[in-house]
């Protein structure tokens, strides 16, 4: 961002151009959005946060919120996501809020991050491996808290169809219900299909109550 100056020499006004390094931040979505002066939503470039109502949704909220809400930020390798929003890297001096963000497990990385990339996914590899945020016990689950129940509300593809696993179903012990991502628990499949899920083709024998 820049501002403008007239500063007069003698009758002469000469202009001069005032540059303030990044764009002023006033609003923080959730984890992985934010909105600059201008009221540009930015997305920070190749990681997903939890909405805020899911798994650690509204710790990865008040951690954007802190470090960069009132901050200037630079806006780097800027790309367009078709819905209004530019998805960049973000920094704050020299950090990479993107890379802050998955390193502590408040985001996954989960696409191409431009020149990034590698220092991305050894971020995500490192909150993974340390059970931080997301990937610890209470959002990353292949075990029901609640043996009642027990089914598995998965959130398949690009689309995010929805997917269940009944115990008896193939591959059920291998299935994760990653909460931070929406996914979730249910107590008969009759519960699952009233919100929308369906039964896994891979799972045999018909549906029950």
């Amino acid at each position: 961002m820049a501002a403008v100056a007239a500063i007069v020499l003698g009758s002469v006004p000469v202009v001069k151009r005032i540059v303030r390094p990044g764009e002023l931040v006033v609003e923080v979505v959730d984890g992985d959005t934010f909105i600059i002066q201008n009221r540009q939503p930015i997305r920070l470039y190749g990681v997903d946060a939890p909405a805020v109502e899911d798994c650690m949704g509204t710790e990865a909220r008040q951690t954007l919120k802190k470090k960069i809400l009132g901050k200037r930020v630079v806006i780097k390798e800027p790309l367009s996501d078709g819905r209004g929003r530019i998805m960049a890297l973000v920094y704050l001096k020299k950090e990479l809020v993107n890379e802050t963000l998955v390193k502590n497990g408040l985001a996954m990385y989960r696409r191409q991050a431009g020149t990034e990339k590698e220092a991305m996914k050894a971020a995500n590899e490192y909150a993974r491996n340390k059970g931080a945020g997301i990937y610890g016990p209470e959002c990353y689950q292949k075990e029901p808290p609640d043996t009642e129940c027990a089914i598995k509300g998965n959130l398949e593809g690009d689309r995010g169809e929805k997917i269940y696993y009944a115990p008896s179903c193939p591959y059920y012990v291998q299935v994760i219900v990653e909460k931070f991502m929406g996914e979730k628990w249910f107590c008969s499949e009759k519960e699952a299909r009233e919100a929308g899920f369906t039964r896994s083709s891979d799972c045999l024998g018909s549906e029950r109550d």
